[in-house]
């Protein structure tokens, strides 16, 4: 219905501008461009609908197949368990008879060893089994929405096999540009690999010139993030900008020559695009490249060239080929970082003159990673609940190291002589590694990261309202702007002290869903006590799965942890200043009523029933992920005869008790 709808107006739209064109050309000049621009966003949600698996007729779904066959989108990441890509399904295979399919899946295929049974590339080919299952979501809190990340990519199925359920019957079915520049891009990493011995200049190398970050090491990826400069890590418009600067000095002397100009021009213009799509297209690359590209026409024509125009316009343009790439964070990122330079930056630079030679070069740093900063903080604040505080000192010392390391490792790539690029990759590995400790030393000063900021959608569409109004103040001086700016300022900030106001007083008790493992948080008023079975705060289903709601309530170095070492047929009572905890693990050892607010059993057999006397004075029984699915429909149905409440955390959400 909602997709008619869409449809509908698209055609009404059209209508009008037609009528407006025809008939009554007095308004065309107000009633063409809003309605235009109108037109353009339902045909972006038409085009976005036409894809979805609903309105796919031969979606895999749907076709009930024992096999399916289809075709590696992405270059295969090493996971710790498995090897992870998309696949984009071809056809569906049923009772030996393959039918076309669509849709798309993210394929992990299990390991057992440090490197994969099989080796997979971008465009092969493959026949595997039809496990294939819906994307769940967070079973826990404030966790990584990944299914909602995945449909952002129009995928929501995933599936999880072992190698001896999976057949390559194909290479080279992908698109032959992307795999040829995926293929170099793999030669120069190789090379990287025969002069960089060590593991994190290696990585802070590849990522930084070549965009590759298969098997990035979390910790150094969190001195990037936690520091504010993990863009340096993203090739983006800074690396195509010194690419092109490169270029550009490296071939002026071509304007000597007669026609020198075009040719200095379009070599550029083909070395931009090679290194596009050397470093894997990503939004923010493809992105600069067509910036630069519309400012390298406008310069061969000699025509002006506006910036916000050709920022629209490159938007516009990814947009056309991949709609969806308007719903990738990097994307999203990636153009409020550049409005806010071509915006707010020129603003500043009026402002606050500077008149110093050395120090203009340290203070317009300083307003570009302002001006960029002021943008994007929104944004991160409501996808990462977090932001670097000490950005502008990251962003002073990186800037340097990150010049160096990419003009080292672009002569180390083309480099002919291996006793140079030995030397070349020495020199690289000791810059690396000034760079990633003076981060590091960054990131251990006190405070560095504002930790747990909530920020809802209404809250995020206030947070832009107010820099769109403060911008318009700034470029019309007017007085009513200023008011809104005001007014928007004080809700935002009201509703964010509401929202703080609500975590620092909450008193209750939270038992997450961490598998076979446990986890359960006692939160008093600020005070937040972890007991777990697992060994740290530090572990990484810890920090992935129950991290991201604790820092709400409090940083996670100020954590109380208790490791809890269960026994088997043990059972104990943890007294919290929230309430008392039961914990069983198998089967209870003393038959006397346990008296407990809440009771976790853990390890239950097929013998163990619920008996109502040593259940009597327990408030709630919770049985955990440690339970095998088959004796939970008899646990349900015994707790249901004797009326005792229950809460089965398998497959579900963690319980969440709130004291009153």
């Amino acid at each position: 219905m909602l997709f008619q709808i869409v449809c509908g107006c698209i055609m009404i739209m059209f209508l009008l501008l037609v009528c407006s064109e025809a008939y009554n050309k007095r308004w065309r000049r107000a009633v063409f461009p809003p309605v235009f621009y109108l037109m353009l966003f339902f045909l972006g949600v038409f085009w976005i609908g036409r894809q979805l698996p609903a309105h796919q007729s031969r979606h895999f779904m749907f076709a009930d197949a024992e096999y399916l066959i289809g075709v590696v989108r992405d270059e295969p990441v090493l996971g710790e368990s498995g090897v992870r890509f998309p696949v984009e399904v071809r056809y569906a295979v049923k009772t030996g008879e393959a039918r076309l399919a669509t849709g798309q899946i993210m394929l992990s295929i299990a390991r057992k060893n440090d490197e994969p049974d099989l080796t997979l590339s971008y465009g092969d080919e493959l026949l595997f089994r039809n496990s294939v299952v819906e994307v769940r979501a967070p079973h826990n809190p404030n966790q990584f929405n990944y299914k909602r990340y995945l449909a952002h990519k129009n995928m929501y199925h995933q599936a999880y096999i072992q190698p001896a359920d999976v057949r390559v019957i194909g290479s080279q079915k992908g698109n032959s540009m992307v795999a040829q520049a995926l293929a170099i891009r793999q030669y120069f990493v190789r090379k990287f690999e025969g002069f960089i011995t060590d593991r994190e200049a290696l990585e802070i190398c590849s990522a930084l010139i070549l965009g590759y970050r298969a098997n990035f090491q979390a910790e150094t990826l969190t001195a990037f993030i936690n520091t504010g400069t993990v863009h340096v890590l993203s090739v983006s418009g800074l690396h195509v900008g010194m690419v092109f600067f490169l270029l550009n000095f490296l071939l002026a002397f071509v304007d000597r020559y007669p026609h020198g100009r075009p040719i200095r021009f379009t070599l550029i213009l083909i070395s931009i695009w090679g290194y596009v799509l050397l470093t894997g297209m990503a939004p923010s690359v493809l992105r600069a490249g067509v910036m630069i590209s519309f400012l390298l026409i406008a310069g061969w024509s000699q025509r002006s060239n506006q910036n916000l125009n050709s920022l629209f316009a490159s938007a516009c343009c990814l947009l056309l080929f991949d709609p969806f790439a308007i719903f990738e964070i990097g994307f999203q990122l990636s153009y409020l970082a550049v409005f806010g330079l071509f915006t707010i930056y020129p603003l500043l630079n009026r402002a606050f003159p500077v008149n110093s030679k050395w120090m203009r070069a340290i203070w317009q740093v300083i307003l570009v990673s302002v001006s960029a900063q002021f943008f994007t903080m929104p944004l991160t604040l409501y996808y990462f609940h977090q932001f670097p505080n000490y950005f502008l000192l990251g962003n002073l010392f990186v800037p340097l190291p990150t010049a160096v390391l990419m003009y080292g490792g672009i002569i180390l790539a083309i480099c002919p002589f291996p006793f140079v690029s030995s030397y070349l990759g020495t020199a690289l590995t000791y810059l690396c590694h000034i760079l990633l400790g003076g981060l590091k030393a960054i990131e251990r000063l006190p405070l560095a990261t504002a930790q747990g900021v909530s920020l809802s959608e209404a809250q995020l569409v206030v947070f832009f309202l107010v820099i769109m109004f403060l911008l318009v103040t700034w470029y019309t001086q007017w007085k009513q702007f200023l008011w809104c700016t005001l007014i928007l300022v004080a809700i935002l900030i009201s509703s964010v002290a509401v929202n703080s106001i609500r975590y620092m007083s909450y008193n209750g008790i939270k038992i997450y869903n961490v598998g076979r493992d446990v986890a359960i948080a006692v939160i008093d008023r600020g005070k937040v006590a972890l007991i777990s079975t697992l060994d740290s705060v530090e572990h990484p289903r810890l920090a992935k799965q129950v991290l991201p709601d604790l820092n709400h309530y409090i940083r996670a170095e100020n954590i109380v942890f208790y490791q809890l070492k269960l026994r088997k047929e043990q059972q104990m009572k943890i007294r919290t200043s929230v309430g008392i905890l039961g914990v069983i693990n198998g089967a209870p050892v003393d038959k006397k009523p346990i008296m407990c607010d809440i009771l976790l059993w853990r390890n239950m057999s097929s013998y163990h029933t619920v008996d109502i006397g040593y259940f009597n004075g327990v408030g709630l029984l919770i049985v955990d992920g440690s339970n095998t699915s088959e004796i939970l429909p008899e646990v349900e149905e015994n707790a249901d005869a004797l009326g005792l409440p229950y809460y089965v955390l398998k497959n579900n959400f963690a319980y969440v008790w709130e004291k009153k």
